[in-house]
């Protein structure tokens, strides 16, 4: 990581950004519990949180990376294989 010169975020902000992407994806999941809307700045939010990361080698949090890939295979559509669909 740099030193604060713009280059690199230091640690903290790294962490930072981990944990605003967590209390986000909490909220996300909560909505789809309750049936409340997701958004679409929601969703965009915790991409962006997820593209930092991965410029920064740094781990997605577990709960993110469970929103994220939950969000991605609805947009996918069903599993024609889990419908009895398919060869």
């Amino acid at each position: 990581m740099g030193n604060g010169d713009g280059t690199h975020p230091p640690h903290a902000k790294v962490a930072e950004v981990q944990r605003l992407a967590t209390a986000l994806a909490a909220r996300v999941r909560y909505a789809q519990l309750v049936g409340r809307p997701v958004y679409e700045e929601q969703i965009a939010a915790l991409v962006g949180a997820a593209r930092l990361l991965d410029a920064e080698n740094a781990p997605w949090p577990p709960m993110v990376e469970e929103v994220l890939t939950e969000l991605a295979k609805s947009l996918d559509g069903p599993d024609p294989a889990a419908q009895g669909v398919g060869p």
